[in-house]
């Protein structure tokens, strides 16, 4: 009897060792607030890793990060492992500790080493290292990290694996925030051709590539470069994500833009025409974030002497501004000035400068214009006393007065 109920003692203790803790299901369901209480109940019992570890989980999935930092701290001291170290230097670099997430990077780099573990898992760490470094302005160390990554990646897997394009998207990001436009080029043209190869030459990832590639060009100064990928960028995301997405419109500003800063006017303007029509359709006709783009499309067509249209979107623009813009009302005076509607540009001019005059509106390249054409056209309609008024206030310029009026503002 007595060896019966051993067993039975044996049996029961062996299914109560196999039961799973309270907090396990509710964590697996992601039900973050009954996981939350059991595991604190837990904690309160004693400290382990698989509680504190489960603790983490919860405060990161409900984006309590800060809260996380100390549970982390106490896992690392209980377990300090290559997955746990590297875990608390992403808390760390999150919440702006980057001399601490720097160290234990560090830290868990060399425990991957002494674990000789696949050398592959060291990347991610390198560089999660690297945009710490980046942001510790260690430009030179940021740059071994991202390309001492992408020399374990192509020993292991050759120089054509997919991952090898992220590596290189790491690298040319340093290279891009230390505006080494070249080096930077360079690596997300190889980003692209690997982009390219594994995924096809339309696959949506490679438009953001792209994207970056054309801001290198242009800033080398290689426009046909430039112009190249951002009609490639544009095609790839109009047959991805429809002719009438946010991101067309976004390509189609980049390449106006792009038309307009080397006075190809009228090339620019269907580009700009197009993108306006998008986000009408996706904002609706009364939303405020219309107003750059009226004004874009605006000041291309007044470089093209389209007057009558220059006018209508200006307007546009002025109605969906949240207060008086005086940019906007100079520029539509030019317009009217340039329509020889002298009266109505009077009264242009007049708001602009009441807006100028405004507390906390200080913009003195804008407030001499302004000055300076209000005075030639009051003395053009025969006011020659206001115009002398506002001549005074000029007094000290080196320019002067000037007598006539340009057309319309460069404004872009």
């Amino acid at each position: 009897m007595r060896s019966l109920l051993a067993a039975v003692a044996v049996f029961s203790a062996l299914s109560f060792a196999q039961t799973p803790p309270a907090w396990e299901e509710p964590l697996a369901q992601q039900k973050w607030g009954d996981a939350e209480a059991l595991l604190k109940q837990a904690l309160a019992v004693g400290e382990s890793a698989p509680v504190l570890r489960g603790l983490t989980t919860v405060y990161r999935a409900t984006g309590r990060i800060r809260d996380t930092e100390p549970i982390l701290e106490r896992l690392v001291a209980l377990d300090e492992s290559a997955a746990n170290v590297e875990d608390l230097a992403r808390v760390k670099a999150g919440l702006g500790h980057l001399d601490q997430a720097e160290t234990l990077y560090r830290r868990a780099l060399t425990l991957h080493l002494d674990g000789d573990s696949d050398p592959l898992g060291s990347i991610p760490v390198r560089q999660r290292l690297a945009q710490v470094l980046l942001g510790e302005m260690k430009f030179p160390e940021a740059e071994q990290e991202a390309l001492t990554a992408i020399s374990l990646r192509v020993g292991a897997l050759g120089p054509k694996h997919p991952d090898l394009s992220g590596d290189n998207a790491v690298l040319a990001r340093i290279y891009q925030s230390q505006k080494k436009w070249l080096e930077a080029a360079a690596a997300w043209q190889t980003a692209a051709g690997i982009q390219a190869a594994a995924f096809g030459y339309e696959d949506l990832r490679l438009a953001d590539t792209l994207d970056s590639l054309a801001e290198c060009e242009y800033a080398l100064q290689q426009l046909d470069q430039t112009e190249d990928a951002l009609r490639r960028v544009l095609a790839i995301r109009e047959l991805n994500l429809g002719p009438s997405s946010g991101e067309v419109a976004r390509t189609t500003d980049q390449l106006a833009l792009l038309f307009y800063k080397t006075q190809r006017f009228a090339d620019a303007e269907p580009f700009y025409r197009r993108s306006l029509d998008i986000y009408l359709s996706v904002l609706g006709p009364d939303n405020p974030i219309l107003v750059r783009s009226y004004d874009n499309l605006a000041v291309t067509e007044a470089k093209l002497e389209k007057y009558e249209e220059s006018e209508r979107l200006y307007r546009e623009a002025l109605r969906l501004s949240d207060s008086e813009n005086a940019t906007n009302l100079h520029d539509l005076a030019l317009i009217t000035v340039a329509r020889e509607r002298l009266s109505d540009a009077e009264s242009l001019y007049r708001r602009a400068l009441a807006v100028l005059d405004a507390p906390n509106n200080e913009n003195p390249t804008l407030l001499k214009d302004v000055l300076t054409e209000y005075a030639a056209l009051l003395r053009d309609l025969k006011r020659p006393a206001e115009a002398a008024k506002l001549d005074n206030r000029l007094k000290g310029d080196k320019q002067g007065p000037q007598g006539k009026i340009p057309p319309v503002a460069a404004k872009q």
